[in-house]
């Protein structure tokens, strides 16, 4: 897969490319049509810096009085390059002997014969796996042109080029790029984030009476998150509920309660029962639903206190913390007083 160039300004609210239904293919594609787009020095650059020295990548050349045999022409412009990726957007893909180590190695043997050729391995793990610097069955000349990069380390480099006053950038660069490291935030691809929490007026309540969290169909939320949390009343609330089961639409009717019920899903099939029966939601709906667990479930994580919302607005005035949701960490959630912490 051949390529172009990169950039970023200050993260968007909404990613350009959708997050509903995103994957490995979606991701991929979506760096390629940035870097179709934008000036492919720049690409070289970002992938170099983002590869942390792993030499000159070869790209279009400009020499003048280039001799060749017995002619000395004025100039030449010449190109011919091939840059491979392989994206993983699952950490710990590479971690173990399995298939992603043998699609690395057989795509590493797609540079045998052309000392242009470079492979990208890009993945959301921090840390290039041991085994990655000895390729079994590689030759050392191609070993060397196997590169591996993380996401982190790409929108670093991102962050680096656009901050940097000095160099001229369009705006359409400068959009692009933002959009797509927009992306891989929401996407969960440049941290370690293993909790979400929910902007929960309504839902706060519904919880502590459902141990469950019911909303639109279909809506996005990473992959990898194994707790649930809330913000209510101008706080982070102190019951973070482990994530037991995730279903993208459910259709409230009597009829699909005894379907899941019959399947052995009884969790799920009193949770509809409840819904219609108490009207929490209309019947015949199609709802989005995350069974948790219940405040006093052992496996419910239980905070020293609330953690205070102290954002402000650009006019000194508080301002809600999420009005949708946002990411963190257990780690930082068992550790912060105050938003700001997170």
């Amino acid at each position: 897969m051949s390529l172009a160039g990169c950039t970023l300004p200050a993260m968007s609210r909404n990613p350009l490319f959708s997050t509903y239904r995103t994957g490995e293919n979606r991701v991929t594609s979506s760096t390629m049509a940035v870097f179709e787009r934008i000036d492919l020095t720049l690409v070289q650059e970002l992938l170099e810096t983002a590869t942390a020295g792993a030499g000159e990548l070869p790209t279009v050349t400009f020499q003048n009085q280039v001799t060749v045999s017995e002619t000395v022409p004025d100039a030449r412009i010449s190109a011919r390059f091939t840059w491979w990726f392989e994206t993983k957007t699952v950490r710990g893909a590479y971690q173990s002997e399995g298939h992603g180590r043998s699609q690395v190695r057989s795509h590493a043997k797609q540079l045998e014969g052309d000392p242009t050729a470079r492979l990208f391995v890009l993945t959301p793990d921090p840390i290039r796996p041991v085994w990655f610097g000895e390729l079994d069955g590689v030759d050392a000349h191609v070993q060397d042109r196997v590169l591996w990069l993380s996401f982190r380390d790409l929108a670093t480099a991102i962050e680096a080029a656009v901050g940097d006053t000095r160099r001229l950038l369009g705006e359409q660069a400068r959009y692009l790029l933002s959009e797509l490291a927009a992306l891989y935030e929401a996407e969960g691809l440049l941290t370690n984030d293993d909790t979400v929490i929910v902007a929960a007026r309504a839902a706060w309540p519904e919880y502590q009476s459902l141990a469950a969290y019911v909303c639109q169909p279909g809506r996005s939320f990473r992959d990898g998150l194994t707790h649930f949390g809330f913000y209510a009343d101008g706080v982070v609330q102190p019951v973070v509920a482990r994530i037991r089961e995730r279903y993208d639409s459910v259709l409230l009717t009597t009829e699909e309660a005894e379907r899941c019920r019959a399947e052995g899903d009884t969790a799920l099939a009193d949770l509809i029962r409840v819904l219609i029966e108490q009207e929490y939601r209309s019947e015949g709906d199609s709802n989005g639903v995350i069974l948790l667990s219940g405040p006093e479930d052992p496996d419910t994580v239980t905070l020293d206190g609330p953690i205070l919302n102290d954002t402000l607005a650009a006019s000194g005035r508080s301002w809600a913390w999420t009005l949708s949701q946002r990411y963190t960490s257990l780690k930082r959630l068992k550790a912060a007083t105050r938003t700001s912490d997170l």
